[in-house]
């Protein structure tokens, strides 16, 4: 039984998400006491900044990775694309390198040549995805494992800097890159750039990047307009309440994985139902425990300094359940080039966040950006719900009622037999 739970793609995507939970919420709780509030603000901001840029650069050519592979079938693709993928790499880290000479800071220099390395690991890891998800899971646990326990040494040894944490990414990224490369023996040579892939590429996955950043900037930019009215303190504190929130999307995020992987090949619209469902049931008892205990649990994970942010914590967990939406249907989407109906949505979702936060941060702070937060995922999941009902013919009351294959997938599921 236990090897055919880690054969079957739902149940080990599960068990290598609820695993990243728990090496997420260690990492989180190193980080936020070896800095305390002020240093982590601090980290926090540099890092939401260091990861909009990695979407904006990647340009969105990994995206259009599952619709040619879906739509071509050619076997020479992923070779391609990898090829591609190390030149965008090799330009982005010359500017980078360049600028670091320019501004000849440290810790410029530290933050400006992680970017590039991040755009290509995270390229790589897509395409990983769609190739071989439970491979690409294996990968991202041994991966995270290792980067816990570089960060305990770093944080033990150096409380007061955090540069040695961006090492430390360092070390994670360039793992995870190495080992894709050798998994999959990849070779890069000049002569294999395929110009005219990225061409096309470019043309299909600019609304993706676009849709991608939007969802970043969504989760992130309200840290960043944090900064203009609060202190890095404050800051600190607030993202206590989003990082939390991010280990509970990672279990959609499991279903989402592999619904872009099953998306590539057939329609899933039975799958997307399915999986909001499951994921209903998984993360609702989950959002009751940290309404009711949110202050210990807090206390025990940060240290008392940190329960200060409670308050922002429930605020933004009420957001979750309409983002398991957004994150859920947004893969079928893509395998079907609706990215610009994606990107649309979007759009509004990060423009009510952006004048939510303008409105609500000067009088009401940390809980005033969670607020706004709340409000654009709302938005964002309720349009993406609409828009699948109407495009896939779907009634809004098969997401309330457990259906007889979906009891019988269940079961199947959790035996960690194929579903």
């Amino acid at each position: 039984m236990i090897k055919r739970l880690f054969k079957n793609p739902y149940s080990f995507s599960v068990i290598t998400k609820f695993t990243l939970v728990l090496l997420g919420v260690i990492n989180s709780g190193l980080i936020n006491r070896g800095l305390g509030p002020a240093l982590k603000g601090e980290y926090a901001y540099f890092l939401n900044i260091m990861n909009i840029l990695v979407l904006l650069l990647n340009l969105g050519i990994y995206q259009s990775y599952p619709f040619f592979k879906r739509e071509k079938n050619d076997p020479g693709l992923r070779n391609r694309y990898f090829n591609n993928s190390v030149f965008q790499f090799l330009v982005y880290l010359a500017f980078a390198v360049l600028a670091a000479c320019v501004v000849w800071e440290a810790w410029f220099t530290v933050l400006v040549i992680l970017v590039p390395i991040m755009v290509l690991k995270q390229q790589m890891m897509f395409v990983a995805m769609i190739e071989d998800i439970n491979a690409r899971n294996r990968i991202n646990i041994l991966s995270q494992v290792i980067y816990t326990m570089s960060l305990a040494l770093v944080i033990w040894y150096s409380r007061s800097s955090i540069l040695p944490i961006f090492m430390v990414l360092y070390l994670n990224n360039i793992l995870v890159i190495g080992v894709l490369t050798s998994k999959y023996k990849l070779r890069f040579r000049f002569k294999e750039i395929d110009a005219g892939l990225m061409r096309e590429a470019l043309r299909f996955g600019i609304f993706p990047m676009l849709s991608a950043l939007l969802i970043t900037m969504n989760y992130k930019l309200d840290v960043i307009l944090l900064k203009a009215f609060v202190s890095y303190e404050q800051i600190g504190l607030y993202t206590v309440g989003v990082s939390l929130a991010n280990q509970i999307w990672l279990i959609p995020d499991a279903f989402k994985d592999v619904l872009f992987h099953k998306s590539t090949n057939k329609d899933a619209v039975k799958d997307v139902i399915f999986s909001v469902k499951l994921n209903n049931a998984i993360v609702i008892p989950m959002i009751a425990i940290v309404l009711l205990f949110g202050k210990p649990i807090l206390s025990i994970l940060y240290g008392v300094e940190f329960v200060g942010s409670y308050r922002v914590t429930v605020v933004i967990f009420i957001g979750i359940i309409p983002m398991i939406l957004f994150k859920l249907i947004n893969p079928i989407f893509i395998a079907h080039g609706m990215q610009k109906e994606s990107f649309g949505i979007l759009l509004g979702a990060v423009v009510l966040n952006v004048i939510g936060n303008i409105v609500l941060i000067p009088g009401y702070g940390i809980v005033g950006a969670a607020v706004a937060s709340v409000l654009s995922y709302s938005l964002c999941g309720c349009l993406f719900l609409r828009l699948f009902l109407n495009k896939f013919d779907v009634r809004l009351r098969q997401f309330f009622k457990l259906t007889e294959e979906e009891s019988k997938r269940i079961q199947k599921f959790t035996r960690g037999k194929a579903s």
